[in-house]
């Protein structure tokens, strides 16, 4: 094990580094830990290639990143996991890249705590699951192969995953929730422009704040379109599609699954 110990400018100090590997059930497996102390406001975006990622909130005054590398092969190709912390004005990016040119590619999973008044941005895993909770940011979550959660957060959302469900719970409210292939679940409290819920194959359950003025379109390819308990002014409802508006219109939320229900209740 070896212990480093970094000086950021910018407003941002690393205050520890630790890593550490070994063998377990056929993987080589290397831990990191970082501490960065952080100024009110500051900006992360956090991309990896290969692995999850989940951020909380804590209360102390650092953003600490807690990684774990596992290979099928060797240390060597531990040693060609790159996790670069890019810092600039304002902004802390963790960036994590894989040089070697194995079949494949290594996994790298992060946790990360981070004070309540940093700004979560972007956050993109190439193949695993987002999970985020009790923070802030208009966050923008997206992964190729993998389930997004995200809870309790002072912003917009929006989400994309290739093959993932996607739910979205008590935030400030949404943006665009697109999966390939899977279902979403989401609490709607805000629309600051016209929103897209889409699967291409499983159910969309909504439950949305009727007191907001929205333009609602729903349309399924095969399945049933239910609006349990929503008053609305109902302009076009049949089987597979339905048009209407909550208070005086607004924002379009447009609501699309080509293979699935969907159903609207009231928050």
């Amino acid at each position: 094990m070896k212990n480093q110990v970094l000086f950021i400018g910018m407003g941002l100090i690393l205050l520890v580094g630790l890593s550490g590997c070994f063998s377990f059930n056929d993987y080589v497996i290397e831990y990191f830990e970082g501490g960065y102390v952080v100024d009110t406001d500051t900006i992360l975006d956090v991309t990896t290639f290969n692995g999850e990622i989940m951020i909380n909130s804590w209360d102390g005054n650092s953003i600490v990143l807690n990684a774990t590398k596992r290979s099928q092969y060797d240390q060597n190709d531990l040693d060609l996991i790159k996790i670069n912390v890019i810092n600039s004005t304002n902004k802390i990016e963790f960036v994590v890249e894989y040089l070697g040119v194995k079949p494949s590619k290594p996994i790298v999973d992060m946790n990360i705590s981070v004070p309540y008044d940093v700004i979560i941005d972007d956050i993109h895993t190439s193949n695993g699951a987002i999970m985020i909770s009790g923070v802030k940011g208009n966050v923008s979550a997206m992964s190729s192969n993998g389930r997004i959660h995200i809870e309790n957060v002072d912003g917009y959302i929006s989400a994309t995953t290739s093959n993932g469900n996607i739910e979205v719970i008590q935030t400030t409210g949404i943006n665009d929730l697109i999966t390939s292939n899977g279902k979403i679940y989401v609490e709607i409290y805000g629309l600051e422009e016209n929103t897209l819920l889409r699967s291409s194959n499983g159910d969309i359950e909504v439950y949305i704040d009727t007191t907001l003025d929205a333009e609602i379109e729903i349309t399924t390819s095969n399945g049933a379109i239910s609006t349990t308990g929503v008053t609305m002014n109902v302009t076009q409802y049949h089987d597979n599609y339905f048009n209407g508006s909550l208070g005086v219109g607004g924002n379009l939320l447009n609501i699309h699954t080509s293979n699935g229900d969907i159903t609207l209740y009231e928050l």
